[in-house]
C-alpha cells in the first residue's frame, strides 16, 4: 500500500548485501517466518511473497522514494500516496506474473517494465518521466544492480529457494500488504466498514476518519466493485481514490480476522 519502509521491512539481513555464504542462514529463517505468517497456507502465496520482495527491493525501497518525498517542479509531477499506491500494487501484479514465467530472463522482463519512460501507469496519469525526473538515473543504476544481483541468485538458487530468498529481505513482519494472506481480510473490513458497519471501529477511529474526511464518490458509489477492484486489481480504482486509502485504518483487518 501506500506505507512507508518500518525497521521490520528491512528483512533478515538488514542493511548488508547477501553473500553465498550467508544466503543459507537467511532461508531458514525466511521459511520459518513465512510459515509462521500463512504464506504456504494460501494459494501461490510463496509466489505472491517473492512478487512483493521484488517490487520492494527493485523498486520502492530505492530513490524512487527521494522523488515521493519531495515537492513537485515545473517539470516534476507530484508523487503523492495513491499514485504510490497504484504504482505499487500494479508492479506486484507484474512481479507475480512474471515468477510465473519459464523464461531464464523473466527479471529482465521486470526491469524493463520498472524502468520503462514511457507507460503512462496504469491508475495515474503519468509515466515514470513525468513522476521521477531528476532522480531517473539514480533509479535506473539502483533497479539495474538489484536486478543483476538477484539474478546471480536466481542461478545459484533451487526455484523454491529463489522465491524464498526473493521474499525474505524484504516482507518483514507483513502479511496484509496486496496479494498477501491477511489482505483479503483488510478489503473485507474496509467494505463493511464503508457499508457503516463494525461499531467498535467507528467508536475507537471516529475521530481519526473525520480529519481523513469521507470517502471519494467514486469508491462509496458501487461499494461492491470498490471491494472486487481493491482485492484483484487496486490501481484500477485510481490514484485520486487510493490516496483515500493511504494510511488510512479502514484497512486495518478486524479483529476477529487476525
Amino acid at each position: 500500500m501506500g506505507r512507508h519502509t518500518d525497521a521490520g521491512e528491512r528483512g533478515i539481513m538488514g542493511e548488508q548485501q547477501p553473500t553465498d555464504g550467508n544466503i543459507q542462514d537467511a532461508l531458514e529463517w525466511a521459511r520459518l517466518r513465512l510459515t509462521e505468517l500463512g504464506f504456504f497456507k494460501t494459494q501461490d502465496g510463496l509466489r505472491w511473497a517473492a512478487a512483493y520482495g521484488l517490487v520492494r527491493s527493485v523498486w520502492r525501497n530505492g530513490p524512487i522514494e527521494n522523488a515521493h518525498a519531495s515537492r513537485p517542479t515545473s517539470r516534476r509531477k507530484a508523487l503523492h500516496d495513491g499514485t504510490m499506491f497504484a504504482r505499487n500494487t500494479w508492479l506486484t501484479r507484474q512481479a507475480f506474473d512474471v515468477l510465473g514465467s519459464d523464461d531464464q530472463f523473466r527479471l529482465y522482463e521486470l526491469e524493463d517494465l520498472v524502468l520503462d519512460r514511457d507507460h503512462v501507469w496504469p491508475g495515474c496519469e503519468g509515466t515514470l518521466t513525468d513522476f521521477g525526473w531528476g532522480f531517473l538515473g539514480d533509479i535506473k543504476k539502483h533497479a539495474k544492480q538489484r536486478i543483476d544481483m538477484l539474478a546471480h541468485f536466481e542461478q545459484r538458487l533451487s526455484p523454491d529457494d529463489f522465491l524464498v530468498f526473493a521474499s525474505a529481505p524484504w516482507f518483514g513482519f507483513r502479511d496484509d500488504h496486496y496479494g498477501m494472506p491477511r489482505w483479503p481480510a483488510c478489503v473485507e473490513a474496509a467494505a463493511c466498514r464503508l457499508r457503516g458497519e463494525d461499531e467498535e471501529f467507528w467508536h475507537a477511529e471516529g475521530d481519526w476518519m473525520t480529519r481523513i474526511g469521507p470517502a471519494p464518490a467514486a469508491v462509496t458509489a458501487d461499494l461492491e466493485t470498490t471491494r472486487e477492484l481493491l482485492l484483484e486489481s487496486p490501481w484500477e480504482l485510481g490514484a485520486e481514490n487510493l490516496d483515500w486509502f493511504a494510511w488510512n485504518p479502514i484497512l486495518r483487518p478486524r479483529c476477529t480476522q487476525a
